[in-house]
């Protein structure tokens, strides 16, 4: 006969089978939305932030790309960036033929995976300063994009050298 610990124990473990039931019913895949400012195909004016070749800051260059296809707008930036500037007054923040960072948008947070060639610049503080702001004020152009987190290699690191990358960058007033 059912005793009232038996009762309770069978209620317990159909509210256990009926939260599992649930939980595998959400299976945490759910289909990104993905605003349509970083979808759109066609011409685009991209703002790139370089450094001032006098080194104290960033200057910022408006360039019309065209986006292919299924091409990956935060992808192509970084490759515009990593091309170099194209405008009087900006130097490259990365010598040529560096390969450029890979970019994941996860929610609002932009995740720039640096190749290893990054963490071999041995740049002093200034270049540091402008390489990670420059990449850093590119993608915050993006509306969607509301802080910037660093990689190496896909690992989390303390820095390049000079500069912390532990904490992610944001907008100004967040």
């Amino acid at each position: 006969m059912l005793s009232f610990t038996n009762l309770l124990g069978l209620v317990v473990l159909l509210l256990g089978v009926w939260a599992l039931w649930v939980q595998q019913g959400d299976t945490g895949s759910r289909s990104l939305n993905l605003p349509s400012d970083l979808e759109n195909q066609g011409p685009r004016v991209l703002k790139l932030h370089f450094a001032k070749d006098t080194g104290d800051g960033l200057l910022v260059e408006e360039r019309t790309v065209q986006i292919a296809e299924g091409e990956y707008v935060l992808g192509r930036v970084m490759d515009e960036l990593v091309r170099g500037p194209q405008i009087q007054g900006a130097a490259p923040l990365v010598p040529a033929g560096t390969p450029a960072p890979t970019v994941f948008l996860r929610d609002s947070t932009a995740l720039v995976d640096l190749p290893a060639a990054y963490g071999r610049l041995n740049y002093g503080t200034k270049g540091e300063l402008a390489l990670i702001y420059g990449i850093t004020n590119t993608l915050l152009e993006f509306k969607e994009i509301q802080q910037v987190k660093f990689l190496l290699e896909g690992k989390e690191v303390e820095s390049l050298g000079h500069l912390s990358l532990l904490d992610p960058f944001k907008r100004q007033g967040q």
